[in-house]
């Protein structure tokens, strides 16, 4: 199947530059105020006459809660970016180098999680926890999550492995070198914008997936989206808009680090990696 190519040189009509822009702008637009909020010294308002503070950081880091659900999250992003990838590479060769009874079904069953909404995801993770006696906690929150972003990961590898040519695997195993070698020489290199690209979306959507981890965390085992909630639902302050600052940060530095390794163009069409 020959792979699909996008003309980037194609001019865009003034309405769709217009619609992308106004679309981008509300998406953007929450972003300063965010920011500007986690700095104010009044609590209760966005702008404070007495200037700007870091307490509310401040604050972040010296809450306990806070510190747990972190070391939580970023463990749970970890683990599920490793194993999703060791899941998804694997797949998306059988799925686009070979041809067998079942294919489609197997493409569509891995893709079955990101049509489902993630509350009946999650509802139906507490029930299968719940009935076999494991219970909630970090690890069906971890093993919910490679689940949930599998398909987030096999995508970009799959448009990514459709891209490239067979022939330059076939040549070198050809010229002597053993299957495995002449994947991981000669493919693998060609499919780090894919491996990125999953990557980063693992990671991300299981950092701040809320609608299934509040199903399975415990009073031991919270993800630091499910605490944000509980503390702004109980206290009006300033410091959940300062962890949000903080990741927003972070946000902005992968998007710099991906620049730099890869280039935004190879991560966002992992085809033409």
């Amino acid at each position: 199947m020959k792979p699909l190519t996008v003309d980037h040189t194609r001019p865009v009509s003034p309405a769709v530059t217009a619609l992308g822009l106004a679309t981008l702008a509300f998406v953007l637009l929450p972003l300063p105020f965010i920011v500007v909020y986690s700095l104010s010294k009044n609590s209760y308002a966005l702008l404070s006459s007495d200037g700007l503070t870091l307490e509310w950081f401040r604050n972040f880091f010296a809450n306990d809660r806070f510190m747990a659900a972190l070391r939580n999250s970023l463990m749970i992003s970890a683990i599920t970016t490793i194993v999703a990838l060791a899941i998804a590479v694997p797949t998306a060769i059988v799925a686009v180098r070979h041809r067998f009874p079942g294919r489609d079904l197997l493409m569509a069953l891995i893709s079955a999680p990101i049509l489902v909404p993630g509350v009946i995801s999650g509802t139906a993770a507490l029930s299968f926890v719940a009935r076999t006696g494991i219970g909630p906690g970090f690890w069906p929150i971890t093993v919910a999550m490679i689940c949930f972003t599998l398909p987030l990961v096999l995508r970009p590898l799959v448009a990514n492995l459709s891209g490239l040519s067979p022939d330059l695997e076939k040549a070198a195993r050809n010229l002597g070198a053993s299957p495995m070698a002449a994947f991981w020489k000669v493919t693998a290199p060609q499919l780090a914008p894919g491996l990125v690209a999953g990557g980063t979306f693992a990671f991300v959507e299981a950092m701040d997936n809320f609608s299934i981890t509040v199903f399975l965390t415990n009073i031991n085992t919270t993800t630091l989206p499910v605490e944000a909630y509980s503390y702004i639902r109980d206290i009006d302050d300033p410091t959940v808009a300062a962890m949000a600052t903080l990741l927003i940060l972070m946000s902005v530095g992968v998007v710099f680090a991906i620049e730099w390794l890869l280039g935004l163009d190879s991560f966002l069409d992992p085809s033409h990696g």
